[in-house]
């Protein structure tokens, strides 16, 4: 390891930086700065107000007011951040700005893309106060004009303060990367893994993960799952637009992988684990027509033993193996030489550059929600199904770093729709009900398929729709799969359906409010379904389509075919016992929790170029890379993604390592 020593002054500081920004990044050098200087007791700040924006899930607008040495007021405006997320944070993230006197402040858990933007900022008022850079206003078509798309310029050697060098770098510490810098410690590669967060507030997404045939899960009587049969059942479900040899490789092998994954947990971590869907209830299915469903998930959500603790559990274990892991460490750009990856740039806690020199590099960052450009760029399919009045929303997602750094060294970019949880994606309500449009008419098979209702069929609702229900949906409710959006008919599921029905009964016209991950609905109920139209709508004609609707559906129950949608007769369910119930749904087209896709890649997990060759020592794996569900995204078990990305990244390490062995 190489290391050089300089000065850092206001000037070296916003070098790099566009006109009128200032990257969060590197928020801690001038919180340095102002510490520094504070306790000579210099002025440091010219007083008076500074406002900056920064781009979050919407525009993050940050106010502070200063006097010669302090901060002595902070606005923090998030009202364009997602309602349920982002907006909580406000006042939290408000108030830490103002202890810290800095932007070097811990993000909010849950809610990184809004504190990266509100750090940014505040870096940038900071910055306005002590006289070294303009307003930051990331929604101006000035900053808006630059495309992700676009390489930055190359780093001089001598702005490098720090050089590494390692076998392999592993850019993220999510599941795929954790899982590749694993595999390749215990074979003695010396690999080195970066992440952006910082150790102390590192953060795990998810809680499920589905993978057949882990041991822990056959250990509790899930029972073995035939991995030719899921893998064929997963290219129906993909229409063979998934990667064939690298989702083999997840089917054989997922087992493996978790059991790997899991050893560094100890039986009472182990205690907390649960499995959705398992054990199967009363009249729970393995299939709905040509779609198969199995349990076979590992569940953590307990605070003693969730996800973010079994990261750390395994990044102690591969530390022990001889990884090396740097936080607050964020990829800029890869390193070329004779069209391989030799390298990575990237920035340190203070914003200094630092160097690696390596053999091969392993993006694993994640996907791109929370990058509004690629999200026009790269989601055309689902984008292109707005309305003017709509537009793309993200739960929780990364800003496309590990995408960018191998789209500009050549790597070729799906072109044919990436997947997005949701997107276009909503649950309409409980399949086992009658699904009617805005203007009361049936416009689908209820049960189609893999229960995410997705595609086509969902477009056709961009206006309010209904569900309708009877008093039997309790004992309908047991006819579900396992999959994500299906209910697991257990006695305290059906107790709190059964409760929320008495309350939407007991609220009479006012209806009971409610939500769920794509959709806000309102709940009625009524003794009569006569008194129930009353209630739900206003209009006379679509009053009496519904009417119509329901004879329709009924007759079609009783004679045990679905002429119009195709629902299979075992699951023709009536709308015939009061009381009945109805929910009125909007559907948010456009809102996601991830991306699942970018680069392309072959089933090793190597970057392609656009003529479909492996780019030299770069390799790609999780939601940076396309291949796992062809263009949508569905859950023959619920937690595939987590599933999918623990396995693949494993997998990802023994390409590694075959590549360092001169075998691929």
């Amino acid at each position: 390891m190489k290391k050089s020593e300089k000065t850092i002054s206001r000037r070296d500081f916003l070098r790099g930086a566009t006109a009128g920004a200032v990257s969060f990044a590197v928020a801690g050098m001038f919180s340095g700065l102002v510490h520094a200087e504070e306790s000579s007791g210099d002025a440091i700040y010219t007083p008076g107000t500074y406002t900056a924006t920064a781009m979050g899930i919407g525009a993050v607008t940050v106010t502070m007011t200063f006097d010669e040495t302090s901060i002595t007021e902070v606005v923090v405006d998030v009202s364009n951040e997602t309602e349920t997320i982002g907006q909580l944070y406000g006042d939290t993230l408000q108030e830490a700005l103002m202890e810290a006197q800095s932007a070097d402040i811990d993000g909010v858990s849950g809610a990184t893309v809004t504190s990266d933007a509100v750090k940014e900022a505040a870096a940038n008022c900071i910055a306005q106060a002590m006289g070294v850079a303009e307003a930051l206003d990331a929604t101006s078509e000035e900053a808006q004009s630059g495309s992700w798309k676009d390489a930055p310029d190359a780093v001089d050697d001598s702005e490098i303060v720090e050089t590494y060098d390692a076998d392999v770098v592993v850019v993220g510490h999510g599941y795929a990367g954790l899982n590749a810098c694993r595999y390749l410690a215990a074979q003695g590669i010396s690999v080195t893994l970066i992440e952006s967060q910082s150790e102390d507030s590192y953060q795990a997404m998810g809680n499920e993960a589905g993978t057949p045939n882990a041991s822990v899960l056959l250990d509790l009587g899930v029972p073995e799952i035939d991995p030719i049969e899921y893998y064929n059942n997963w290219m129906v479900n993909s229409g063979y637009q998934a990667n064939p040899g690298l989702m083999m490789k997840f089917c054989q092998n997922s087992g493996e992988a978790m059991d790997e994954y899991l050893s560094v947990l100890s039986e009472e971590d182990l205690s907390y684990m649960t499995t959705a869907f398992y054990p199967p209830t009363e009249h729970q299915m393995s299939s709905i027509g040509a779609y198969k469903f199995w349990p076979s998930t590992c569940s953590f959500y307990s605070s003693e033993c969730n996800q973010t603790y079994i990261h750390q559990k395994n990044r102690e274990k591969a530390i022990e193996d001889g990884a090396t892991f740097m936080f607050s460490t964020e990829a800029q750009q890869l390193v070329m030489e004779d069209d391989a990856v030799v390298g990575l740039i990237a920035t340190n806690a203070d914003g200094d550059y630092i160097k690696f020199n390596c053999k091969a590099v392993i993006l694993a960052t994640g996907g791109f929600g929370a990058n509004s450009q690629m999200q026009q760029d790269l989601l055309t399919d689902l984008g292109g199904c707005l309305t003017p009045d709509e537009s793309f929303s993200v739960l929780m997602d990364s800003d496309g770093r590990g995408i960018q750094m191998g789209y500009w060294v050549g790597g070729k970019l799906d072109s044919l729709g990436i997947p997005t949880m949701n997107g276009k994606h909503y649950h309409p309500g409980y399949p086992q009900g009658l699904w009617l449009d805005a203007d009361g008419k049936r416009y689908c098979n209820e049960y189609w398929g893999p229960i995410e209702f997705r595609g086509r069929p969902a477009l056709q609702m961009q206006r309010s729709f209904y569900a309708f229900y009877d008093s039997k949906l309790i004992d309908y409710l047991a006819y579900s799969v396992p999959s994500h959006g299906s209910t697991y008919a257990d006695e305290d599921t059906l107790a709190g359906v059964e409760e929320e029905l008495a309350n939407a009964l007991a609220a009479g016209s006012e209806g009971v409010q409610g939500n769920d991950l794509s959709a806000t609905y309102t709940r009625y109920g009524a003794e009569t379904l006569d008194e129930l139209l009353d209630l739900v709508c206003s209009d006379e004609t679509v009053k009496a389509n519904i009417k119509a609707s329901i004879e329709r559906y009924n007759e079609l129950c009783e004679a045990g075919s679905d002429e119009d949608f195709g629902r299979e007769s075992e699951l023709m369910f009536p709308i015939k016992e009061d009381p009945f119930y109805c929910d009125i749904k909007v559907p948010d087209i456009g809102w996601m929790m991830c991306t699942c896709g970018g680069l392309v890649i072959n089933a090793e997990q190597q970057v392609l170029n656009d003529y479909y060759k492996p780019i030299t020592g770069l390799f790609a794996s999780g939601n940076c890379a396309s291949g796992r569900f062809g263009t949508e995204y569905f859950t023959p078990t619920p937690g595939v993604s987590l599933g999918t990305t623990i396995t693949l990244g494993r997998e990802c390490g023994k390409s590694v390592e075959k590549f360092l062995n001169g075998e691929l």
